[in-house]
């Protein structure tokens, strides 16, 4: 067993050290029992009626945001970094994961309904629910991405902000980002431009295992590969974005703490 010596907090760049153990990079694995749930899913969820479609959905983002904070907590500890968020009992996640999901799913029916004022196609306006689920899934290309990245950003923020004992608010979020917007802003480019070289990964291994598929001998196995192919992209999808997120508000910190007087 290694242990970390973790430093700033996002108290204005001050620095608190505190060693903290880890077991190294496999606790990474969290995750995946909650991407699992969420892409299975999400996989048989859209062959339900409407009612049963729109609760199947709704656990999916809450299934991808459990993921999303366990990894959260992971990278921010990977990065040196201190949160209280190992601290949270499966209680406290649940009860944390709910209250982020219908502030951002309240700040996605804002958006949608702005959009389809402003003479935004109905179709391309609805498109913005799908901010949250497509951080770990493929998505149409274009501006969509732009948002997801966006939501991303602001999901990552409601982690943070409650890592350090504060309650998730879209006032302490906006308090955060003017205080890092340069490098949170910086951020969001980078994750869209790498959720755009994702789908576009997934989309050409879609058409190398449709070959597959269309294989004789192999009907049985395609749910499975189908799963275990989902489940890798959305995985790598995860953890990059988390990634970039933590490493530039690490920056934006260290920044911080070099211009205090």
């Amino acid at each position: 067993m290694e242990t970390v010596e973790t430093s700033l907090t996002s108290d204005r760049g001050s620095s608190t050290f505190r060693s903290l153990p880890t077991f190294g990079p496999y606790l990474l694995l969290q995750t995946v029992p909650w991407l699992l749930l969420a892409t299975v899913l999400r996989t048989y969820v859209k062959a339900m009626p409407n009612a049963l479609l729109l609760l199947g959905m709704i656990l999916v983002q809450f299934a991808v945001f459990i993921a999303f904070l366990l990894a959260s907590q992971k990278m921010i500890e990977l990065a040196n970094g201190w949160t209280s968020l190992s601290r949270l009992t499966f209680r406290e996640q649940v009860t944390f994961g709910w209250r982020v999901i219908w502030r951002l799913l309240l700040l996605f029916l804002l958006t949608v309904c702005t959009a389809d004022l402003a003479g935004v196609d109905k179709f391309a306006a609805a498109q913005l629910w799908l901010g949250f689920d497509g951080i770990a899934y493929p998505w149409r290309q274009g501006v969509l991405q732009v948002w997801i990245a966006i939501v991303s950003m602001i999901t990552f923020m409601f982690v943070v902000e409650k890592g350090v004992g504060r309650q998730p608010r879209f006032v302490g979020i906006l308090r955060e980002f003017r205080l890092h917007r340069r490098h949170l802003s910086r951020a969001v480019v980078y994750i869209c431009a790498f959720l755009v070289a994702m789908t576009f990964l997934q989309g050409q291994a879609a058409k190398l295992l449709s070959l597959l598929f269309d294989s004789p001998g192999y009907s049985r196995a395609r749910p499975l590969v189908y799963i275990g192919w989902v489940l890798a992209f959305s995985y790598l999808r995860l953890w990059g974005t988390i990634a970039m997120l933590t490493y530039a508000l690490r920056e934006s910190y260290r920044l911080t703490a070099r211009q205090a007087p």
